[in-house]
C-alpha cells in the first residue's frame, strides 16, 4: 500500500564510516554554503524534520505549458511545486559503490518523502492551490529515456521533455556543474560512476495523483503503486 511506512524492524542501510579529511571538509564548507544561498534565493524549504525525508520543496513558475495524463493542464508561468533533493539525507554509497541494499533504502526514503509531501500540501492552505509538482532528474545517459519513463510512471510521475533550445542546453550544463559539486560534497563515492554531463529530465506529478497514491486518500482507498508499466 502506498501509504505504509517501511517496517521499523527492517535492518537499516549502513554505508560504513564517512571519510573526513581536509578536502572533504573544504568541499562541505564551500558547496554547503553555496547550496544554502541558492535555497534561500529560490525559497526552497524543508517541510518536515523527518531525518529520512530526502526532498525539499519550493514554488516556481512553470517554464512551459504542460498537459498531464490525468487531464491536469498547467499553464505557462503557473506556480507549481519544485521538488529538490535534500542532499544531506540521501544515503551515501558504501566503499564498494551502490548495491541492492542502497537501492532499497533510497526507495524507502523516497516513498516516505512523497507521503510526507502529500500530507504537508494537504494541510497547508498556501499549497492547496498548487495543481502540480515538478522535479529535475540528472541521470547518466546509460539509463536511457525509456527506462527513465518506466521508473517515473511506476511512482506516479510523468516524464516531460522541454524543447531542445539553447537555454535548455545551458541550463543542463549549469545543473551538471551543480550536481557534480553536490555529489562530491555529500556522496563522493558516487563520483567515479557518474559522467559530468548527464541527461536532464523533468518529472511531473499532478496534485490529484500525489494525493491518490501517497496522501490520506491512499490510506482511505487502499491505492497501490503500479507494479509494472507496459
Amino acid at each position: 500500500m502506498a501509504s505504509n511506512a517501511a517496517s521499523s524492524t527492517q535492518r537499516a542501510y549502513d554505508a560504513g564510516p564517512s571519510p573526513a579529511d581536509w578536502r572533504d571538509e573544504f568541499w562541505l564548507a564551500l558547496v554547503g554554503s553555496l547550496d544554502a544561498r541558492l535555497r534561500s534565493h529560490y525559497r526552497i524549504e524543508e517541510f518536515t524534520d523527518d531525518p529520512r525525508c530526502v526532498l525539499r520543496i519550493g514554488l516556481m513558475p512553470a517554464r512551459m505549458a504542460v498537459s498531464l495524463s490525468d487531464g491536469t493542464e498547467i499553464r505557462d508561468s503557473e506556480p507549481v511545486g519544485a521538488l529538490h533533493l535534500w542532499n544531506e539525507h540521501v544515503p551515501r554509497y558504501s566503499g564498494n559503490g551502490p548495491n541492492l541494499a542502497w537501492a532499497k533504502e533510497m526507495r524507502r526514503r523516497m516513498l516516505r518523502s512523497f507521503r510526507l509531501l502529500a500530507n504537508y500540501t494537504e494541510r497547508d492552505p498556501a499549497w492547496q492551490p498548487v495543481r502540480a509538482f515538478c522535479g529535475h532528474s540528472m541521470l547518466s545517459s546509460r539509463i536511457g529515456a525509456a527506462q527513465m519513463r518506466r521508473l517515473a510512471l511506476r511512482h506516479g510521475f510523468e516524464l516531460v521533455e522541454p524543447p531542445p533550445t539553447l537555454s535548455r542546453h545551458l541550463h543542463t550544463l549549469a545543473d551538471s556543474l551543480i550536481v557534480w559539486g553536490l555529489t562530491r560534497t555529500f556522496n563522493p563515492g558516487a563520483l567515479p560512476r557518474q559522467r559530468f554531463l548527464r541527461d536532464h529530465h523533468e518529472l511531473w506529478i499532478s496534485r490529484s495523483i500525489l494525493r491518490r497514491l501517497y496522501g490520506r486518500e491512499a490510506r482511505r482507498t487502499g491505492a497501490r503503486l503500479p507494479e509494472r508499466v507496459a
